[in-house]
């Protein structure tokens, strides 16, 4: 499955980075799929659109998502392809989701617009309680997790 990322991006001027935010996902309907392909069909992009105008006005498609149920997290060479002709700003991310370990990883763009398959970064999830994750995630840590309080025994 997958779908479009919904939100906006700011340009982080003193960092000379952006900064992604994903509020929302929009399921994308009308994909032809199989076992390790997930394609954007024309009426999933109008559908996605139309969906965008209505229930998002204001905001962007600020990338993509989509599951590699037991295969791992990287962008295979189609989900390259797909990225580069269909989420072309050079602030779109990809995401890829392994739903069955928990896994999970944003694929970015370098500075120099190329995109590495199997180099993914973390995130945070800004979901107004900073003690939880919404997803457990097995491969990426919270920073409550690497930054400890001295003394706080509540996290181990």
């Amino acid at each position: 499955m997958g779908g479009v990322l919904v939100g906006e991006w700011h340009p982080l001027a003193e960092a000379g980075r952006l900064f992604i935010q994903a509020e929302n996902a929009l399921p994308a309907r009308f994909t032809r799929q199989g076992n390790v392909f997930l394609t954007f069909t024309q009426d999933s992009l109008v559908d996605l659109h139309n969906a965008m105008d209505e229930q998002f006005p204001g905001k962007q498609i600020v990338g993509w998502y989509h599951t590699h149920p037991r295969m791992g997290v990287f962008l295979s060479h189609y989900d390259t392809w797909l990225h580069r002709y269909f989420f072309p700003e050079p602030w779109q991310v990809a995401l890829v989701i392994e739903p069955y370990a928990n896994l999970g990883g944003f694929f970015v763009r370098q500075a120099d617009g190329s995109l590495d398959p199997s180099r993914y970064t973390g995130f945070y999830e800004l979901d107004g309680n900073s003690d939880r994750s919404i997803v457990h995630w097995h491969n990426l840590q919270s920073e409550l997790d690497v930054i400890k309080p001295e003394g706080d025994e509540t996290n181990e």
